[in-house]
């Protein structure tokens, strides 16, 4: 089918996650590719986009600095605990993972404290006591319903199945139409369309990697696209969460009669992945008649693994 025949009928108004759920559009390759996640306790309401709100408007303007100086950095806003005073947590990649650090402050150090970490590359204070896993969940609605919607029930779901996870309420990390969406560390994954069954055996790494594949939008140390549909093909191949722990790379490799695997290579072992163009698929407006006005997007599929 083309994307004008996936489209719904134009007198039908439906949320871009139901709708992605619908036609079956592949959250593969729609993962953040970068190196530093900082995110600090910002009071809600959160503006659209999040940094428009008073005293945190420098955020982007740091964060192209950091991007001039070869640094790739995301910063999300969190919805701060009651009674704690707010903090600042810094993520930072070493090999595969992210390494964490986490900073108590006060609402008038917030600012300087965001522009020595994110402009600067400073990060004052010392590495925390991580937990074994954290889940940061999308739920900032001023940016799309669905996250404002799913992505709340799904915090909510997990705090009462399971208080003892970290799970913390973030601004927009992309990808809404897979609502809801989140990141886990240290591993550094990007998840769309969780339910709860899903986000335990994320954060408790139980079941196998395969049964999950699916819902995972990538690996954040791998470019998006077909590089990081690679990845996830080798990681579901593997089918070992401790492939996760493994310093890696994702690059092209050699064209060989017009194709061009995608070389991964992980503790001393190389896998070939051949990546093809999957269906053209649109993105709508959400909640629009038609879904109208709709942007372009694409599918990757990873129709060939092999390993040596």
């Amino acid at each position: 089918m083309t994307p004008d025949e996936l489209l719904p009928a134009a007198d039908r108004a439906v949320r871009c996650a139901v709708f992605a759920e619908e036609i079956g559009v592949d959250p593969g390759g729609t993962a953040l590719h970068v190196d530093e996640i900082v995110v600090v306790d910002l009071p809600r309401p959160w503006p659209k986009p999040v940094w428009a709100k008073e005293g945190v408007t420098e955020v982007p303007a740091w964060t192209e600095a950091a991007a001039a100086a070869g640094r790739r950095v995301r910063v999300l806003a969190a919805v701060p605990v009651d009674g704690r005073p707010p903090r600042v947590v810094v993520h930072r990649r070493t090999g595969a993972g992210f390494r964490r650090t986490e900073i108590d402050t006060t609402p008038t150090q917030v600012v300087d404290l965001l522009a020595a970490i994110v402009r600067d590359g400073e990060v004052p204070g010392v590495e925390s006591s991580a937990p074994s896993t954290e889940l940061l969940v999308c739920g900032q609605g001023s940016h799309d319903v669905c996250c404002g919607s799913r992505g709340p029930e799904l915090v909510a779901a997990l705090g009462a199945a399971r208080p003892d996870l970290a799970v913390t309420c973030v601004s927009h990390t992309g990808g809404h139409r897979f609502a809801p969406t989140a990141l886990s560390l240290p591993d550094g994954r990007m998840w769309g369309g969780l339910d709860l069954a899903a986000a335990l055996a994320v954060v408790d790494r139980t079941g196998r990697p395969s049964d999950v594949a699916a819902r995972c939008r990538g690996w954040t140390g791998a470019a998006p696209g077909p590089a990081q549909v690679a990845e996830r093909a080798v990681w579901a191949a593997v089918d070992d969460w401790s492939f996760d722990a493994l310093d890696r790379s994702v690059l092209p490799g050699d064209t060989l009669d017009g194709v061009t695997p995608w070389r991964v290579e992980a503790d001393g072992r190389t896998w070939e992945v051949e990546v093809v163009e999957g269906r053209p698929v649109p993105t709508i407006t959400c909640g629009a008649p038609g879904g109208m006005p709709a942007k372009p997007g694409r599918e990757w599929r990873a129709v060939a693994v092999r390993g040596r």
